[in-house]
C-alpha cells in the first residue's frame, strides 16, 4: 500500500516504493541537507511529526527523539515530517 508524505507547510506526495525516503523527497525536487546517504553523518535529520518509518539499515549516527534520517528509511504509515529551514523546492534549469 501507498503511502502519503507530507511536509509542513509544502505539500504532499506518494513515493514510489523503491526508493528511501531522501530518495522520494528529492524526486519531488525537495531541497534537503545531506552528505553521506548511509547514516553515517546524521546530516539529513528531518522531524517526524506524524507516522513511522522503517530503517533499511541501522543509521551509525546518533538521531534526537523524533527525528528520522531520511537517507536509510522508508514510510512504514502515512508521514507529515518538518525539514529543518522548511521546505524549499529546487529550482528547475
Amino acid at each position: 500500500m501507498a503511502n502519503i508524505i507530507k511536509i509542513m507547510e509544502g505539500f504532499s506526495f506518494i513515493p514510489r516504493s523503491e526508493l528511501n525516503l531522501l530518495e522520494a523527497l528529492e524526486s519531488q525536487k525537495v531541497n534537503v541537507d545531506y552528505q553521506c546517504r548511509e547514516g553515517f553523518c546524521g546530516s539529513c535529520q528531518v522531524q517526524l511529526l506524524e507516522g513511522e518509518v522503517e530503517y533499511t539499515s541501522e543509521p551509525i549516527a546518533f538521531i534526537p527523539e523524533g527525528r528520522i534520517l531520511p537517507c536509510c528509511c522508508n514510510a512504514k504509515s502515512d508521514l507529515t515530517i518538518e525539514i529543518p529551514g522548511g521546505c524549499h523546492l529546487k529550482k528547475t534549469e
